[in-house]
């Protein structure tokens, strides 16, 4: 997030897990924005934010070193964390947090117990939840470092995916109910 405001993403009090891909993608060129912010906070939160190696963190990685494209790289790392978290975890369920809408096309692919939430509809439910302060001030701070926020601005068209993700945070709001917002 280049809005400054990647502590939102620890206010659920739910484990936030990066895939080693996602990972390259954001901080690979180092004077590229919101990078060295990225890396800076991963290791302050390292007890509650994992990097989670992949197979196609590897292919990733070689394809960087022989100079081959590695777009659409991250997603496919994000839907390999998930199948193997969700086949080592019988009861285990996960919240998939998007801004490129090509993720949504992969939900066939994706177990029924993942929620796919876009980065706006997350801010809007951590706002009603009264987790953050505002949405639309974390929206307009990416706007001014340069993101394109306006599908962020738009609310989901699947209303089923908010309700899940605000049945987490009431589930979780007595451990983080001391947290001021973003």
């Amino acid at each position: 997030m280049l809005a400054g405001a990647l502590d939102s993403l620890l206010r659920p009090g739910l484990p936030v897990r990066i895939p080693d891909a996602v990972y390259v993608e954001a901080t690979r060129v180092h004077d590229a924005p919101g990078a060295e912010q990225i890396v800076e906070w991963i290791n302050a939160h390292l007890d509650h934010v994992q990097i989670v190696p992949t197979d196609i963190g590897i292919d990733q990685q070689r394809r960087i070193e022989e100079g081959r494209a590695i777009r659409g790289l991250g997603e496919l790392a994000a839907v390999e964390v998930l199948e193997r978290f969700l086949r080592t975890e019988s009861t285990a369920e996960a919240l998939l947090l998007f801004e490129d809408s090509d993720i949504e096309k992969r939900r066939a692919i994706v177990d029924e117990r993942v929620s796919l939430i876009s980065t706006g509809d997350f801010l809007r439910e951590l706002e009603a939840a009264g987790l953050i302060q505002s949405a639309d001030y974390v929206l307009d701070q990416a706007a001014v470092q340069g993101r394109n926020v306006e599908r962020q601005r738009r609310a989901a068209e699947d209303p089923a995916m908010r309700q899940r993700l605000r049945e987490q945070l009431a589930s979780t709001r007595p451990t983080v109910s001391g947290q001021d917002g973003a």
